[in-house]
């Protein structure tokens, strides 16, 4: 997956297959661990933004893939739902401006040219 787009490589039926089950998953988890920190802090866990969740888990678990230390595994989740906490005492920029409703574009005009046939 790059960002939050998905794109599926696989050339069989199967492989695409194993692409959508792995997406499913690991969407599953990342909601899992969002719940699980909300869950810490007593919030809803709607509160938590999947996109931001989403980013600080792939960064968590990049390093803990790097490290190599699974010994450290617990203290590494530990650390993601902290990290996953501190999202929400993050204060989110509101609108600079206010929502507008934009006027739709006028068409060109068109001139319609008839040939004679003669």
């Amino acid at each position: 997956m790059l960002g939050m787009v998905l794109t599926l490589r696989s050339k069989t039926v199967e492989g695409v297959y194993q692409e959508i089950w792995g997406a499913l998953t690991a969407y599953n988890l990342v909601r899992l661990e969002i719940a699980k920190a909300a869950l810490t802090v007593k919030c809803d866990p709607t509160e938590i933004s999947f996109i931001r969740a989403f980013h600080v888990v792939q960064y968590e678990l990049h390093w803990a893939a790097i490290t190599r230390a699974q010994g450290k595994l617990a203290s590494l989740l530990q650390r993601l739902r902290q990290r996953l906490v501190s999202l929400l005492k993050e204060e989110q920029s509101g609108r600079k401006f206010d929502r507008a409703v934009k006027a739709l574009p006028q068409r060109y005009t068109v001139r319609v040219l008839k040939r004679d046939l003669n």
